[in-house]
């Protein structure tokens, strides 16, 4: 059964997802007695860089937690988000209708210089053993989502063994691209509007690919996946924490401040499609279980009769396990940029007075914009722990999942 994992978009948050990798690589392999295959990779955002990281390795596994890991925890906020108190005055001189700052390799506008992004991204991600590992069917294929500026598009850039694309969706938003991926693509795809620069592609302009699909489940499916890896950067509260977040919000006053609906906002941009997607498939296997039990295994084969032609894509059961941080990161944000650790780190830098300043602003027991922007660390070693920790709590699932038996009320014939 062809494995896939997709890892959705959330910028510094993305170092949940290396503590989910890393799990795989050490805990679970020693479990199962080998490492287990991931064949197809799809990503948004961060998501992106991940699992560009996760191809560039896969000729070895047994070193990609760790390496993940490593480079996450070695990130300095001042190397990643580069601006001075000039960069803010460029940014309103562009609002107000000057020329966009242009970068090196084609980067437009943006309150932070790329650079240390372009570094990090050149450097971590080996990018010639990228296009090798997919050539060796090491990885099946590797899709990158991300926005069209012009048309508002989600642009999948993909590249799989054999080449080309398979018929995508009908979807008029929507357009698969097939092609060599690099270090542009990657970029494109976490290219935060404002806060990172545009990234032109073939005379395009690209950003962050979260903006229409933040957790690019679709792709995987649509290039072989049976059995998905979902790694959401999203924490979904308990009716009691919805209810005592509304309640504190009417007491608190920053709720009106830039910076906290600034956060909010990303949060729904980036994220709210998360439980659609999941949604969805939860439905169509509902309904192929149901239909191989009422009509026997050929179930599936009669239904997709109909429906190719209409969707370009046959219904399947999904083989699937999530893993959702199970603590609010805007909270742990909170706590961390209070931290005398965060205070040491940064000292008396530029960046890290205007984070802490941002934080003041947004306020309360939650930082949601500046949990997307702690590039630091400390922070991700967080994250990391509780990526490990989430994925090890669902041990038994993870066993479940990758038993190379298929379960015959759900999956045969389909």
């Amino acid at each position: 059964m062809r494995t896939g994992l997709v890892l959705g978009g959330g910028s510094a948050r993305g170092a949940y997802e290396a503590g989910v990798v890393h799990y795989l690589r050490t805990e679970l392999a020693r479990d199962l007695g080998r490492q287990v295959p991931l064949e197809v990779l799809a990503g948004t955002s961060v998501g992106a860089l991940n699992a560009s990281f996760i191809a560039g390795t896969a000729h070895a596994p047994e070193l990609q937690g760790q390496g993940m890991v490593d480079t996450w925890r070695n990130l300095k906020i001042e190397e990643i988000l580069q601006f001075g108190y000039g960069d803010i005055f460029r940014v309103l001189r562009e609002f107000m209708g000057k020329t966009p700052m242009r970068w090196e390799s084609g980067l437009t506008g943006g309150l932070v210089n790329p650079a240390g992004l372009l570094h990090v991204v050149a450097r971590v991600v080996p990018w010639r053993q990228v296009a090798r590992n997919i050539k060796s069917a090491a990885v099946h294929a590797l899709a990158i989502s991300s926005t069209h500026v012009a048309t508002g598009q989600n642009f999948v850039f993909i590249q799989r063994h054999g080449g080309g694309a398979p018929q995508w969706s009908r979807d008029p938003n929507t357009a698969a691209i097939a092609t060599r991926i690099g270090p542009k693509h990657a970029l494109a795809s976490a290219a935060l509007p404002v806060i990172f620069p545009s990234v032109r592609i073939g005379g395009h302009l690209f950003v962050d690919g979260g903006l229409r699909h933040n957790l690019p489940l679709s792709p995987a499916l649509r290039l072989g996946a049976e059995r998905v890896i979902i790694v959401p950067l999203r924490h979904q509260p308990s009716p009691g924490e919805v209810r005592a977040k509304a309640a504190m919000a009417q007491r608190e006053t920053h709720v009106g401040s830039a910076p906290f609906l600034l956060g909010k906002t990303l949060n729904a941009l980036l994220l709210d499609s998360t439980d659609q997607d999941l949604d969805r498939l939860e439905r169509i296997n509902a309904m192929i279980e149901a239909g191989n039990a009422a009509f026997g295994p050929g179930f599936a084969e009669t239904l997709n009769s109909a429906l190719v032609p209409l969707r370009n894509q046959p219904v399947k059961y999904v083989r699937r396990i999530v893993i959702r941080p199970s603590s609010d990161m805007g909270a742990l944000a909170a706590d961390y940029i209070r931290s005398a650790e965060f205070k040491k780190r940064v000292a008396n830098k530029v960046v890290g007075r205007v984070v802490r300043r941002l934080a003041e602003r947004e306020g309360g027991a939650e930082n949601d914009l500046v949990s997307y922007l702690l590039f630091d660390g400390g922070f991700a070693d967080q994250l990391i722990q509780m990526g490990m920790s989430d994925a090890r709590a669902q041990r038994s699932e993870w066993l479940r999942f990758f038993a190379e038996e298929r379960e015959p009320a759900k999956e045969t014939g389909t």
